[in-house]
């Protein structure tokens, strides 16, 4: 019966029916047992009497068998609902928590968020300091370092009350900096002669530098190549932009910018063969996979990478790089630090680091969607242990003392412990678990991951993520984005040799033209004796 509306259920009425008919059939069995003899007489009267008392005993009989037949089958369909009812509230739980998820708590991509703002989530405590730059901030402003091409001098003006103005030697400036795009067309010419000795016809060799009827010179091709890889413009913008830019002198195609990008990968063969080799001797290497399309299918970009390099390579399938025994993981021995995949657990040489910042996304999901203590505390902890690490270091400590590193140890376990009874307790007399499935999962991977998980702390020359690589798989996606993928594979092997130079450049501070039109006048781009310039690739 409803506490509310006093209104028996279905259920409760067939119950109550029930036990009418049990409570009518047991009175007439008593009548019967207390007018035995009735029974007992042989009188016709009696015996009609008493057929129709039976027959009215088997009616009772089989509406009470009817009954309890409807009942058991109600209750099993009741049965039978109330499991598909969890079931369904079990995926919509799953449902809603993928609808809370974003790139803020989750693996998925900042393109993902749409429109959507993430949810701003953070541990830390307001400063109490004022926005905006703080007292002894330096400034950052424009400070022209060239001289001024022209001049322009402002004499003239009228005072309030009418005078004339006398002006005097001391003035103020201010400047605009501007660009010209000058077009200017070098023609060399080789003479025709003869031998002044045998009268042989001699023709004058052209220089290197003009191999050609008539090309684009290296400070052109690397402009090109600037826009078309370095700021991602495709090909048919890259030759608009050229040709608006010189004023529609000339008309670039874009196969034209298709050839130039060919020829500069080739030049820059070299160079990224050594960034690989300083990369495979290095102490650190931080290591991610993006997938893109090649043809239409989807292959894999494998990213390597460290505070001094990177270096792009593809493969068909994701992990083949970790079996390739062509790859740095094959002979790489130093720090690797990945994400989890647990294709790079094949490199057995190799000490290995998790990243942590995703570890951070995941704990952020299971405070907002599973709202558990643990991860909260989890979240601390880790935030607590890097900040611990970096006063230790600008203490100029290089390592944890053992007794150091077993106190977070065990606060770390401590609180997987505690993770662990949040999460039984979570799912205590419920049969559909799934939407706690990846608390679970993250639990184990704690667990079982300890060491890698904590080796920041263990290993002072471990990052506490894998920033290096996660920043260097952006730089693809900014590709992707503008050119949804590759025609060929030699065009994707073509812009990965271009990128992983770019991208070792500006960790290295070097001036991008400059290095990519070096590239195309064949000066090398490494530290020659002597030389001033820094060099692209340094000691690991």
């Amino acid at each position: 019966m409803s506490a509310q509306t006093g209104i028996l259920t279905p259920i409760q009425i067939r119950d109550k029916q029930i036990k009418g008919l049990e409570t009518q059939f047991s009175n007439e069995r008593n009548a019967r047992r207390n007018d035995k003899e009735q029974f007992d007489c042989k009188c016709a009267e009696c015996k009609n009497s008493n057929a129709q008392l039976k027959s009215i005993v088997q009616i009772l009989q089989d509406e009470i068998a009817r009954l309890m037949a409807e009942n058991n089958a109600k209750k099993e369909e009741i049965h039978d609902l109330k499991k598909e009812n969890s079931a369904l509230e079990d995926k919509v739980s799953v449902l809603e928590g993928r609808m809370k998820k974003d790139s803020s708590n989750s693996s998925k991509p900042p393109s993902s968020d749409g429109l959507k703002k993430p949810h701003t989530f953070s541990t830390r405590e307001p400063s109490g300091k004022k926005a905006g730059g703080q007292v002894g901030h330096i400034g950052h402003f424009m400070n022209p370092v060239i001289e001024a091409a022209a001049i322009i001098e402002k004499k003239e003006g009228v005072c309030t009350c009418g005078g004339e103005i006398e002006f005097g030697e001391s003035y103020q400036t201010r400047r605009v900096i501007g660009v010209e795009i000058v077009v200017r067309e070098t023609e060399e010419r080789a003479f025709d002669g003869s031998c002044k000795v045998c009268h042989k016809a001699f023709h004058a060799a052209f220089s290197n530098q003009f191999n050609a009827p008539i090309k684009y010179g290296d400070n052109m091709a690397s402009l090109v190549s600037m826009l078309n890889e370095y700021g991602n413009v495709s090909d048919f913008k890259t030759a608009e932009i050229i040709n608006s830019l010189c004023g529609d002198k000339i008309n670039m195609s874009p196969g034209t910018v298709v050839n130039i990008r060919t020829s500069l990968a080739k030049n820059l063969a070299q160079t990224v063969a050594m960034i690989k080799q300083s990369l495979a001797d290095a102490n650190l290497l931080c290591v991610d996979e993006t997938g893109v399309r090649i043809n239409g299918k989807l292959n894999w970009v494998n990213v390597y990478a460290n505070d001094q390099f990177t270096l792009f390579e593809h493969s068909r399938k994701r992990g083949a790089h970790c079996d390739d025994t062509g790859s740095i993981l094959a002979f790489f021995t130093g720090l690797l630090v990945h994400d989890h995949f647990k294709s790079y657990y094949k490199n057995k040489l190799a000490t290995h680091s998790e990243c942590n910042q995703h570890i951070l996304r995941y704990l952020k999901a299971v405070i907002e969607i599973q709202a558990h203590k643990w991860a909260k505390e989890m979240v601390e902890f880790l935030l607590y242990a890097k900040a611990f690490k970096a006063e230790r270091i600008a203490a100029g400590v290089i390592d944890l003392l053992p007794e150091e590193y077993t106190v977070l140890e065990q606060r770390y376990l401590t609180i997987l412990d505690k993770g662990d009874t949040e999460y039984q307790a979570a799912i205590y007399g419920i049969k559909n678990i799934k939407r706690f499935r990846e608390e679970f999962c993250l639990l184990k991977r704690l667990r079982e991951y300890k060491d890698e998980h904590l080796r920041f702390v263990s290993n002072f020359k471990a990052p506490f993520g894998n920033n290096a690589a996660e920043q260097s798989v952006h730089v693809m996606k900014r590709k992707v984005r503008v050119a949804g993928g590759f025609r060929s594979e030699q065009g994707s092997e073509n812009h990965l040799v271009i990128a992983s130079v770019i991208a070792t450049a500006k960790k290295q501070k070097r001036n991008v033209f400059k290095l990519i039109r070096d590239a195309f006048a064949g000066v090398p781009l490494f530290k020659s004796h002597g030389s001033d310039e820094p060099p692209l690739m340094a000691s690991p």
